[in-house]
């Protein structure tokens, strides 16, 4: 039996990409294997850092404040207890998004848990786009793919265009969208690149551009410049900032 290093469960709207505002069952798997300069879950860190996290932060009940400590690594079956506690009841089908952290760096854990709960929740995975090999293992276990292109003039790190590449190749005909994080440091060229990379596969893929907030927040400007860019190329591009910070919602 597989277990999983988690930070949390909890449930909230969802805050980015075209189905913002949908409410969803947040799993957010500890770790990631890398740093973004902008990032803002740099708690869901640590098995970069070979180091696990002790317990995750576990949401009692739909809409509830209270929360208790769940004693990490987690089994699949656990998950699930979590997860169904924090149905909302009523015709909607419920939706468990897969966040991170990276949720790729435990596929092995999803190829096992996945296909007990594909047949009760939409299964909406948030992924950085890097891990093509561990995403053909789960393709068919997910419902919906929210992929990040890391611009290397956004994050600070070095570029993942071969990585992007063959991620979309490995995720052909699946429902999709592609997310870029920008912000005062972003440079037109590696929007150019994103989307000069994403005609080699379908153009009418949306792009959703979405700003960095805070410190790293780009210009509005600068927002209009990069649409009217990729524009050119593709098909179905918009801005979309993060809805749960708006809303002060986690």
């Amino acid at each position: 039996m597989k277990h999983a290093e988690l930070h949390e469960v909890f449930d909230s709207v969802q805050g980015e990409g075209p189905w913002i505002g949908q409410r969803q069952i947040f799993v957010r798997f500890a770790g990631c294997n890398i740093r973004c300069g902008y990032c803002d879950t740099l708690d869901s860190v640590q098995l970069q850092e070979k180091t696990h996290p002790q317990a995750c932060n576990i949401q009692i009940k739909a809409g509830s404040k209270e929360r208790e400590l769940a004693t990490n690594p987690i089994s699949s079956q656990i998950l699930t207890m979590f997860c169904k506690r924090l149905i909302i009841p009523g015709p909607s089908r419920p939706v468990i998004s897969l966040t991170g952290g990276e949720p790729l760096l435990q596929a092995s854990f999803l190829m096992e848990w996945l296909p007990t709960v594909k047949n009760e929740f939409t299964l909406y995975l948030e992924t950085n786009g890097i891990y093509h090999s561990d995403m053909m293992m789960i393709r068919d276990l997910v419902d919906i793919v929210s992929m990040d292109f890391k611009l290397p003039s956004s994050t600070g790190l070095r570029p993942f265009w071969d990585d992007h590449t063959k991620f979309l190749d490995s995720i052909s005909g699946k429902t999709l969208f592609i997310k870029v994080v920008v912000t005062r440091e972003t440079k037109v060229d590696d929007i150019l690149t994103a989307c000069n990379i994403i005609t080699l596969f379908d153009r009418s893929t949306l792009l959703v551009i979405q700003p960095a907030s805070g410190p790293f927040a780009p210009e509005s400007g600068m927002l209009m410049d990069f649409q009217q860019t990729a524009l050119m190329i593709l098909a179905n591009v918009r801005i979309i900032p993060q809805a749960h910070k708006i809303l002060n919602v986690p």
